[in-house]
């Protein structure tokens, strides 16, 4: 009873919150300087910094979007289409709008004075435009002037970098399939340049008359509506759309943002990407939980012994992480806003200049939403409470008895992993937006995991076997790294994993980039024809037998739009953004074959055979299947030509190297083409001589539509598209080094009195503290080497994968990287290392004695 009294009478009893407040305070404040709390700090500090930049950057980008889509549309309605309206149909539409302007675009390549350059042609009447500015200059860098209406007939304005490329000056006469047209301004800004999306195609605005008199097929020419119409109008015209042209694209002012689904896209994958600093987070924080076990258990000993209950403990040790996490956020919230900051800053100077976007997201703001920094906090915060779960439980087993006589209570490893897990997978399905990626990042991440922990426990085990009838320093230390085969293994799964990712963006992308270019000049030559009309690849051919010119590939196709799929209308069925959906939103190639191409293999189904007299038949590729969750028997409903045609998906198909690069992802029966009316086109890849590139001024002053391109332009956009890449991605290396580098410290404090123990016995041996230094920098060297090496191994067996999926070439890396790689990593491991161990290094026998 007095017993009992006693504990119903504790302080602890009486004021439980506030007592377990103080408590809480108390313990934090005694706990903070620690290494293991500094450590954590900085684990849960990068994690927060990132996820608050990432989701701000993010909402700030989105919002831009969403605001400037009211201004930058041109129009209240959009409605683009590659045919023009009926006269039935624009009667129909004017009836259901206040005002229709048209305008009409087409790519085309310019020349003058034997300089040529791509760019998109925009051709207006005197309606245009019907919202917004539209903005001129009379010469270079002069005075903005907003004018009434586009180009007069007879004249063209071309914007500035245009004007540049081939040389003119206001005032010349610029041809295009014979007819002259005399440069009268410059183009700045077309109130619906919005509708470009982020293409970098050079631009040029003139009269419709003139455009009539190029002879141009209405199939090349995008025709696009601009209605002005109020809310109940513009609901009114897409019911009509999805009933009459459900492949039209159409976009409004109350809709979606045309680059909405590609920033969201973009955002996905940097999300799925970070499940690689989730994972080495938890690696972190599995570390320092073993290493503050034992106080917070002793702690809560204690607690049990004046009376206190379980829950209470509990609740001391969840308050005291709070503590620490919200202290910790002022420092967040200042760095993640200055990263934000930095983050748009480099958006506007890099990454939308080279996307041809930056005069559209010049005034791209800094506008931190704290409503969304303190959701995305939480959000945070939970992961972190299931990531610390593991250490909760163990006090939960705490008892009184451990005062007394002390037991090793450790942490379930099934606990650990299964927390972990946890996280990784809410983080995944969070940020995933289709199956395909997803299973491709994470099944990359699991490979390069499963090769790095493999490699270690081989490599330790073996060496530790080997070296045992030997005695001398290097034996010991393989022992001693053996025993401790948990650290070590979590200390070479973080260098290796960060090193894996700059060897991969470094090395493996340059590789890659150099030998696409080598095998399409192999297989394709030096010159693409992206699309030709019938009567342009007959002069294509001619022209070729002229000059001695050689065409590697020829193949037919026709434009296809995708608008339902089983019945369901694309947009109603697939709800998730991805590249395929992107892709198939536009029109697409359709190519017929009668066999199965060279450059194909059948993956599933069957393909059919001349007698067959199903002609309603599709092939699709196996990369599309998958992403959109197609199956064979699947229905694709296709505009062609304006005409509704549904085939059933009876093969799938995929890409082989050896017959070239040309393919297709849709493909049918040649017997569909007896039913189906529609303008045919051809793809086809030559060989030219350097002198013969000249020629081709020819070829497109009389077909300015012609669309070619060049192996070394092509190779060009890569590199370009490369750097912007590998800049993204070293940056978020950036990051990945940075938590390797915690979870080294993290596992040296995990074993920090061990190895001081252990150093102490070897000094009682009589050994000096330069055998305990040699033993340690041994460890990290063979830390080092075995993360290093296993980062090598997977980086090649990335690029194994790569090269034999595209080109079926083995991978041979440059050995001078490789070797120079290895020397820069053992050299950074071991110097950290031993910074790092330098308190272990100062055990003493007096140490060993007083324990």
């Amino acid at each position: 009873m007095p017993a009992n009294n006693s504990a119903k009478n504790s302080p602890l009893r009486k004021n439980p919150i506030r007592n377990s407040l103080q408590l809480a305070w108390h313990f934090y404040q005694q706990q903070k300087h620690h290494s293991s709390q500094r450590v954590l700090r900085w684990v849960q500090g990068i994690l927060l910094v990132f996820i608050v930049t990432l989701s701000q950057t993010s909402a700030s980008i989105q919002a831009y979007l969403s605001h400037n889509l009211a201004n930058l549309l041109g129009a209240d309605l959009v409605l683009s289409q590659p045919l023009a309206l009926s006269a039935s149909q624009h009667a129909e539409l004017a009836a259901m709008s206040q005002q229709i302007v048209l305008s009409q675009s087409l790519t085309t390549t310019l020349t003058h004075n034997g300089q040529w350059q791509r760019a998109t042609l925009k051709a207006v009447a005197d309606d245009y435009p019907l919202q917004g500015e539209l903005r001129t200059a009379t010469s270079q860098g002069g005075q903005e002037n907003v004018s009434a209406q586009g180009a007069a007939v007879g004249e063209i304005w071309l914007d500035s970098r245009l004007l540049a490329a081939l040389g003119l000056r206001l005032g010349e006469q610029l041809s295009i399939g014979g007819h002259r047209l005399t440069v009268s301004r410059i183009l700045l800004h077309e109130p619906d340049r919005l509708m470009e999306g982020h293409t970098v195609e050079m631009r040029a605005l003139l009269h419709r008359t003139d455009l009539q008199q190029f002879r141009a097929t209405d199939d090349i020419i995008q025709h696009r509506y601009l209605f002005a119409a109020n809310a109940q109008q513009i609901s009114t015209i897409l019911q009509w759309q999805k009933t009459h042209l459900p492949a039209a694209q159409v976009h409004h002012k109350h809709g979606a943002h045309p680059l909405a689904l590609f920033w969201q896209r973009t955002e996905n994958f940097i999300g799925l990407a970070s499940i690689l600093l989730f994972f080495m987070a938890a690696i972190a924080m599995q570390q320092l939980t073993r290493a503050q076990l034992q106080q917070q258990q002793f702690f809560s000993a204690v607690c049990l012994s004046v009376g206190a209950s379980k829950q209470t403990v509990l609740h001391i040790s969840v308050l005291k992480w709070l503590f620490g996490l919200l202290l910790l956020l002022p420092q967040v919230l200042a760095i993640s806003a200055l990263c934000h900051w930095l983050l748009l800053q480099w958006l506007q100077a890099q990454a939308f200049a080279q996307q041809g976007a930056a005069g559209s997201f010049a005034n791209l703001a800094w506008q931190p939403d704290i409503a969304l920094a303190v959701k995305t906090i939480v959000a945070s915060a939970s992961i972190f409470l299931v990531l610390n779960f593991p250490l909760w439980l163990a006090l939960w087993q705490c008892s009184v008895r451990q005062l007394i006589q002390p037991q090793r209570r450790s942490i379930s490893n099934a606990v650990l992993f299964g927390c972990a897990t946890l996280v990784l997978a809410g983080v995944a399905a969070h940020y995933s937006d289709n199956g395909l990626l997803t299973a491709m990042l994470l099944g990359s991440m699991l490979a390069s995991i499963a090769l790095l922990l493999v490699l270690s426990w081989l490599t330790l085990s073996l060496c530790e076997k080997l070296s045992q009838p030997f005695s001398g320093i290097l034996p010991f230390a393989l022992y001693m790294m053996k025993q401790r085969l948990l650290s070590k293994t979590t200390q070479i799964l973080g260098i290796g994993l960060a090193a894996f990712l700059l060897l991969f963006t470094l090395m493996l992308l340059k590789d890659l980039g150099d030998n696409m270019a080598a095998h399409q000049r192999t297989h394709d030559g030096n010159l693409l024809v992206s699309q030709a009309s019938s009567a342009q690849m007959a002069d294509i051919q001619l022209w070729a037998a002229q000059h001695a010119i050689t065409i590697r590939q020829h193949k037919p196709f026709m434009y296809v739009q995708l608008t339902h799929i089983n019945g369901g209308q694309l947009a109603d069925v697939m709800q998730k953004p991805s590249d395929s959906l992107a892709t198939l939103s536009r029109p697409v190639r359709l190519h017929w074959s009668e066999a199965v191409p060279g450059n194909n293999r059948l993956v599933s189904g069957q393909w059919w055979h001349s007698a067959d007299t199903n002609w309603q038949q599709l092939s699709v590729e196996q990369e599309v299947m998958t992403d959109l969750g197609l199956q064979l028997g699947d229905r694709l409903g296709l505009v062609i030509a304006e005409h509704y045609v549904e085939f059933s998906i009876a093969a799938t198909h995929a890409y082989q190297s050896g017959a070239g690069a040309i393919t297709f992802w849709l493909q049918m029966p040649p017997a569909a083409l007896t039913h189906i009316k529609a303008p045919h086109y051809s793809m086809a890849s030559l060989e030219l001589q350097p002198e013969q590139f000249s020629l081709l001024g020819q070829l497109w002053q009389q077909h300015p539509s012609l669309r070619m391109v060049s192996l070394q332009e092509l190779t060009q956009r890569f590199d370009s598209s490369l750097a912007l890449v590998t800049r993204l991605i070293s940056g978020f290396a950036g990051l990945i080094i940075l938590l390797a580098g915690v979870v080294m410290v993290s596992s040296v404090h995990a074993v920090e009195a061990k190895e001081q123990k252990k150093n102490s016995i070897i000094l009682s041996f009589g050994l000096s503290k330069r055998t305990c230094l040699q033993l340690n920098i041994i460890e990290w060297l063979v830390t080092g080497a075995i993360a290093a090496t296993g980062a090598i191994v997977a980086t090649w067996l990335a690029g194994l994968l790569i090269y034999q999926s595209q080109f079926s070439l083995p991978y041979h890396p440059d050995i001078g990287w490789l070797l120079g790689t290895l020397a820069v990593i053992l050299s950074l491991v071991t110097g950290l290392g031993i910074v790092l161990s330098k308190n272990s290094l100062a055990g003493s026998v007096r140490q060993l004695m007083a324990e």
